[in-house]
Formats: C-alpha cells, structure tokens, sequence
C-alpha cells in the first residue's frame, strides 16, 4: 500500500512538472512526432507547362547536428503531378530522435526536359488540419546546359592569352577540357536517370509517348558534346578531339 501511494505522489509529481514547464508537452499534443500533409507545387524557372508530369519523390533524412546525415529513414513517397498543379504528401508519424525537432525531408524532382533536382526542407509538427504548402522551382535542361557550357568560356579565353607551349596555356587548356567533360557527364546522367528512374514509373503507353517526344532531343544533346563517353580526366583529354566511340542508345 505504501508503495502504491509513494508512486501516485510520484506521478503526481511529474504531471504537476509538467504543467509548469514545456518538457512534456508531448503529452498533450496530437502534432507529436508527426509531420504533414505537405502540399507540393512545382513551378517551371521559365513559365512553361510541360506535356508530361514531374515525377516526384520524397524521403525523410535522419539529422546529424545541423545538417543531414543522409540516411533514409521514412517518408518514402512517389508521386507525379503537372507544372502548378499541388500534390498532397500524406501526415505520417516519423521516427525522430526528438519528436519535435526540425525534420528534414528531401524531394527529388525528375523531368526529362528539366534538371534533376534535390530539394532540402525542414518540418516541424503542424496538426492534422493544417497542411504545409511548399513550392520548388525547376531549371530546363537546356538553360542548365548552356551554364555549364558557360564554365568553359573562362579558360577557353584564357588559352587566346598564352602561348601554346606555355605552362599558363596548358593550365587553362586542362581547366577547359574539364569543364567540357562535365557537361558532357552531365548529359549522359541526365538521359540516363529519364530511362532508370522517369519512364518505369509510367504506362508504357506513356513511356513511349515520352520516348518518342525527346528521343531525337536527347540524340542531339548526346553527339553535341563530343567528351560524353569520358569516364574519367585522363581518358577525356586523349578522347576529347577524337570521334566518338560510344553510339548513343536511346531511352
């Protein structure tokens, strides 16, 4: 008996603790742990509404300190949406180390005519009637192309300064061909992830719409950068001025 009221007086303890101070807010609020639902709009950089819907993946990341750890560890969602037309991630209760801590989520966002972006956001808990609207801006393809193409202006510039067989000219000369073998790595990642990752998501009346729309796209932005088939630096300077090996395989 004594110990049954030496452990209500202990309870009692804690609920009155509580009352007085934030450390068991927990226990009172229906947001604990959860995060959600989050409404995501993606948005073109330049107002244009594509045929064809972003596909849209989501993760939660256990957090290190101030950042990421980039380990998955929920929140595991696909979904697909069109230009400026909101998507509902579901409210799920995730496993935090503090429950109501920040939580970072992750959205991967694949388009074969955009750029392949990863998208960064913290959480807190909101309730169940209050949904987290969200928006990410995506980049064309083309436009990313052409600013990575821009990083080889800098020292193909520098190389009109220098002579041929100076030490500055073969500094910039390496600076160039490395650039040149980034867009072309870039290009290929880009077709790739739209075969991998976009089309098996799709009907396969869908994928051969999609196919046959960029196709002939990909197949230009493929033999427009010579270096494509370049694994690695020191294969990309002997490769660089040759004919291409590598024949371009489609989606």
């Amino acid at each position: 008996m004594k110990d049954y009221k030496r452990k209500v007086v202990q309870f009692c303890g804690v609920l009155l603790a509580c009352f007085f101070t934030t450390g068991c807010d927990f226990l009172f609020d229906e947001a604990h742990g959860y995060r959600g639902p989050i409404v995501v709009t993606i948005k073109t950089e330049d107002g244009s509404v594509p045929e064809f819907p972003f596909l849209i993946e989501s993760v939660y990341t256990e957090s290190c300190g101030h950042s990421s750890c980039g380990i998955d560890s929920g929140y595991r969602y696909l979904k697909t949406s069109y230009a400026n037309e909101p998507i509902t991630f579901p409210r799920e209760r995730l496993d935090l180390l503090q429950a109501n801590a920040y939580a970072t989520i992750l959205f991967k966002v694949t388009h074969p005519n955009y750029h392949y972006n990863v998208f960064t956001r913290g959480f807190a808990p909101t309730d169940a009637d209050d949904p987290i609207y969200v928006t990410f801006t995506v980049k064309p393809f083309a436009e990313q192309m052409n600013k990575v193409a821009g990083w080889a202006e800098g020292p193909k510039q520098d190389m009109q300064k220098f002579a041929p067989d100076s030490r500055e000219f073969k500094k910039a000369d390496i600076r160039y061909r490395q650039a040149r073998f980034n867009l072309g790595q870039m290009i290929a990642r880009h077709i790739t992830l739209t075969k991998t990752v976009y089309l098996p998501h799709f009907s396969k009346r869908m994928q051969q719409r999609v196919i046959e729309k960029y196709q002939p796209i990909f197949k230009a932005w493929y033999y427009g950068v010579p270096e494509t088939d370049c694994w690695d630096m020191v294969d990309c300077r002997k490769q660089i001025l040759k004919p291409r090996k590598a024949e371009y395989e489609g989606l």
